[in-house]
């Protein structure tokens, strides 16, 4: 009798065992969690074969020797933007692939890493949405986790925030565009698309590129930026009207 209540007993226990494991596999979302990034990320090792070794290079650059596949920002001796310490790391982009991220409750269908000496600074999301109230909830969320943006479009031609934490930049940036479906028979479809990107930004990492923005702007009078998928806009006078107003300040005091 005691065996028999002790093999029930276990068999009970196994089996809330394995309801328990898989409700926790179900909650889990499949893909890499943005939130949760923590700038030790191993970007080969993450995406492997998922990686569009296409998406950072230029053929023209690469044959010239302007740059090599993955060399972030594309094309550094050709548009030095730090003489000759342009090149700043590698940029690993994943292929176009369902929920291979996500923040919250919004999946990414493509991710990038920026890595500086082998090191991981930011990441980012991209993500088609079905409409514009995905975004402003998005917004609404991150305010009330993160306070005040500090950076926000002054001018309704651009649609992006900034959020300012202990380690990190968050910058979201939408868009809106056009996909065409054509298909023999049937007439052309249009539909409009909402597109959002999501930077998340090591913070002293980004301060340094910014000193080093401001510092050769010091020397040269001529302010350039790190270009391309990565650029944070508080460090770009075309998006920050604030830093724009200084430089055009200062250039009228000389």
């Amino acid at each position: 009798m005691k065996n028999y209540c002790f093999l029930l007993l276990s068999l009970l226990m196994f089996s809330c065992s394995q309801k328990k494991v898989r409700s926790t596999a179900f909650q889990n979302k499949p893909g890499l969690d943005l939130e949760k990034i923590d700038f030790n990320e191993n970007p080969l090792e993450i995406l492997k074969s998922k990686i569009d070794s296409s998406a950072n290079s230029q053929e023209e650059y690469v044959k010239k020797g302007y740059s090599a596949p993955f060399d972030y920002p594309v094309g550094y001796k050709f548009d030095p933007w730090n003489g000759k310490d342009s090149f700043y790391g590698k940029a690993y982009y994943s292929k176009v692939t369902d929920s291979i991220a996500y923040y919250k409750n919004i999946n990414f269908n493509r991710i990038a890493f920026l890595t500086h000496k082998n090191k991981t600074v930011a990441v980012l999301g991209n993500a088609e949405m079905k409409s514009d109230t995905v975004y402003n909830d998005l917004i609404k969320q991150l305010t009330k986790q993160y306070g005040t943006p500090s950076l926000r479009p002054s001018t309704t031609m651009d649609v992006f925030y900034e959020w300012t934490t202990k380690d990190r930049y968050i910058q979201i940036d939408y868009s809106k565009g056009m996909s065409i479906s054509a298909m023999s028979g049937k007439a052309t479809e249009m539909k409009e698309t909402f597109n959002l990107e999501m930077l998340i930004f090591n913070k002293d990492a980004a301060k340094a590129i910014q000193e080093i923005q401001q510092s050769n702007y010091a020397k040269t009078k001529n302010y350039k930026i790190m270009d391309g998928d990565f650029k944070l806009y508080k460090g770009d006078p075309s998006k920050n009207i604030i830093l724009a107003d200084s430089l055009l300040n200062e250039k009228f005091k000389d």
